[in-house]
């Protein structure tokens, strides 16, 4: 009965994120964010896009794929719709009154040197759903931190 109703769940997310995903342009502006897990991701996108996370006006959310979680970017409208539906797929919303997933430069760097040392992040309690890793180490996803990538 729970496992039916997480799928149902599952489904419509996906089905909002789909309807509504922007797609990432690509460009030299580094934009981090955290996994449910615990481990850093991030996004290469244009300094406008990278503009609109900051802005509120585009947020960070979980894609629930059969097989793993990806990550996409959305109009806040469907990352707030989203989050009514599970706090835990919005990954990163700069709303004016509590903000998601917003982590300092400092607090990024400090993430970045634990995952080189190799140690274990703190994942989050989740009592919706286990999650399954995304794939692909490359695979992006954004946490509240943006700096231009070294050329």
């Amino acid at each position: 009965m729970e496992s039916k109703k997480q799928v149902e769940q599952d489904r419509k997310l996906r089905e909002l994120v789909l309807g509504a995903q922007v797609p990432v342009d690509v460009g030299a502006t580094v934009f981090y964010f955290m996994t449910r897990k615990g481990k850093l991701r991030r996004l290469e996108l244009t300094e406008a896009q990278a503009k609109q996370l900051e802005n509120g006006e585009l947020g960070v959310v979980e894609r629930p794929e059969p097989a793993q979680i990806e990550h996409s970017l959305v109009p806040a409208a469907v990352a707030e719709q989203m989050y009514a539906l599970s706090k835990k797929a919005v990954r990163f919303l700069n709303r004016k009154e509590l903000p998601i997933g917003f982590m300092s430069d400092d607090q990024v760097k400090e993430k970045q040197a634990a995952e080189a040392r190799g140690e274990e992040p703190v994942a989050e309690e989740d009592d919706e759903s286990p999650e399954t890793e995304a794939a692909a180490e490359g695979t992006p996803s954004p946490e509240g931190s943006t700096e231009p990538t070294q050329s």
